[in-house]
């Protein structure tokens, strides 16, 4: 069984931004413990997928923090050094261009992703 949430509450509107509420969700547990956890959105479905969203981040974050930190060192250095045999056995510049920016926008992308969203907005 997975966590399921149980119950969701109203609890109030946000004063600083309108159109955001406050909900109060009730999550049953995989080992049958409750846990109440505030979630914040414009509706009940986009506070749940904040909630799940945040769990998520949590749960890749938790990994990624195993790998230390030179192998993402050496996962750099490996992509960047793939990249420029690429680039110097064909001398095409754009290999280089659109493997450094390939990379840089990927970085961007995953910066964004996982921040939290379930965040106090009252």
């Amino acid at each position: 069984m997975k966590r399921k949430a149980i119950h969701a509450e109203y609890r109030k509107t946000s004063e600083s931004f309108p159109e955001w509420l406050k909900y109060e969700i009730t999550v049953l547990d995989e080992n049958g413990k409750t846990e109440k956890i505030p979630a914040y959105g414009k509706d009940l479905q986009d506070a749940l997928s904040r909630v799940v969203h945040d769990e998520k981040v949590e749960k890749i974050g938790r990994t990624a923090r195993v790998i230390p930190w030179w192998g993402w060192v050496l996962t750099w250095f490996g992509y960047l050094g793939f990249i420029s045999f690429w680039w110097s056995t064909t001398n095409n510049v754009n290999i280089l261009a659109g493997g450094v920016l390939s990379a840089m926008i990927i970085l961007v992308f995953i910066m964004l992703w996982s921040k939290d969203r379930n965040i106090d907005k009252s």
